[in-house]
């Protein structure tokens, strides 16, 4: 017991709370609570979304705290173990019940637990532990591959679940950690080309100029011969397969949010009818809001799910444009911060890890913020710090706390 208590806790951990990066979260903490209240006001104070993120913030403390007395280097150790647990938990859900339409938690009694969830954190520490291992003996393409594999497998069994947010999650932190891993310009790339593949397939004459230009780039960037036929081959393959992978991958609620998005008004009445409203609060909402507790698109109860995929859409309404640059100030703040703590820091894994915490808020933030307004379809995934939603607030008040430990550790 003492030899495993050795190993997850710091014997001397430094506590220390960098207000660079908390300050923000507090910010953002606060303004959830505001938002949270307003929206609750129908409901009896211990039922509300506002008493219960309440309590969880109370928790997230706790979380915090105890994440101060972790041992960093225990998840580089064991990165590769906390992977196949991942893999094991995400495949249990297959056998659980059916909860709103998904299979996504491992049910013990009255306790449920969501695995991909904690999963973002896990597959953050596996990707820093393969790039720093190899950064000795970098060979770009095959750590591409490697990369991809890692985080590609609990995304599909996450999409199959199904749920597209969270397999996105999975995928997109990659790019960032690459990068920050000096991956080739050129290999960074190859990611996004199969997904522009199958974009541009939708189109013919996009579609052949596209290839085109793969053609020119490849010529341009000189890969091995098997390479970049390879490579070709493949794009080409993945918007061949566009038609398939619509009408028998992806599912019916999950096309329809892809049409809506690229044609809000198509079903307004429908699958459009989320954008129409969340767009009509925010507009309606100009730079100092309609002011807390009388925004009629949120109390009329206009726009749907307004405490968790559309509390953006709240803020905007009640607190007007002034609250969203506050959003984003703070984000924006907090981001720039954590770029300079990752650079100052020389250990390869501590600094990987807090780029892909980073990615997976600035992503959220970004999808969530673009569903609000149209620029991106509604895929679920909550605004880290603001939306309701206790699990995955202890999360991402998880994730700052390692970047707290690390940051008092590692500088």
């Amino acid at each position: 017991m003492n030899w495993i208590l050795t190993k997850i806790v710091s014997r001397s951990p430094i506590i220390k709370i960098n207000y660079r990066i908390i300050f923000p979260i507090i910010i953002l903490c606060i303004l959830s609570l505001i938002l949270l209240n307003s929206t609750s006001t129908e409901s009896k104070f211990i039922e509300s979304t506002f008493s219960r993120q309440l309590l969880w913030l109370a928790m997230g403390v706790f979380v915090f705290i105890g994440s101060q007395f972790l041992r960093i280097q225990f998840f580089n150790e064991y990165a590769y173990h906390f992977y196949v647990i991942l893999i094991i938990g995400i495949l249990g859900t297959y056998f659980m019940p059916i909860k709103g339409g998904s299979q996504r938690w491992l049910f013990f009694g009255p306790i449920s637990i969501q695995p991909s969830e904690m999963g973002k954190v896990l597959i953050v520490f596996v990707l820093a532990k393969l790039l720093s291992d190899q950064r000795e003996n970098f060979n770009h393409l095959r750590i591409l591959l490697i990369t991809i594999l890692l985080a590609g497998i609990p995304a599909l069994m996450v999409f199959n679940q199904p749920d597209l947010g969270t397999a996105i999650i999975y995928l997109a932190i990659t790019y960032p950690m690459l990068y920050w891993a000096r991956i080739r310009p050129y290999y960074l790339f190859i990611v996004v080309a199969p997904a522009i593949s199958v974009l541009a397939a939708f189109n013919i004459i996009a579609f052949y100029l596209w290839m085109l230009l793969l053609i020119v780039l490849f010529i341009y960037s000189q890969p091995k011969v098997f390479e970049g036929v390879i490579l070709f081959i493949l794009n080409v393959g993945c918007g061949l397969l566009t038609p398939y992978i619509w009408n028998n991958i992806l599912y019916e609620h999950q096309r329809n949010r892809i049409l809506t998005f690229l044609d809000p008004l198509r079903d307004p009445q429908g699958a459009g009818y989320q954008i129409i409203q969340s767009m009509t609060a925010i507009g309606s909402g100009g730079f100092w809001g309609t002011g807390l507790g009388h925004g009629t698109q949120t109390h009329l109860r206009y726009l749907p799910v307004r405490d968790t995929d559309f509390i953006i859409s709240v803020s905007g309404e009640e607190l007007g444009l002034f609250s969203i640059i506050l959003i984003l100030s703070s984000y924006m703040f907090f981001i720039y911060w954590m770029l300079v703590y990752a650079e100052k820091i020389r250990n390869n894994f501590s600094s990987l890890v807090m780029i892909g915490f980073v990615s997976i808020l600035f992503v959220h933030l970004l999808v969530n913020m673009g569903m609000t307004v149209g620029l991106f379809p509604v895929t679920g995934l909550p605004a880290p710090f603001i939306s309701y939603g206790g699990s995955f607030l202890l999360t991402c008040i998880l994730m700052i706390g390692l970047i707290n430990n690390i940051i008092n550790n590692e500088i």
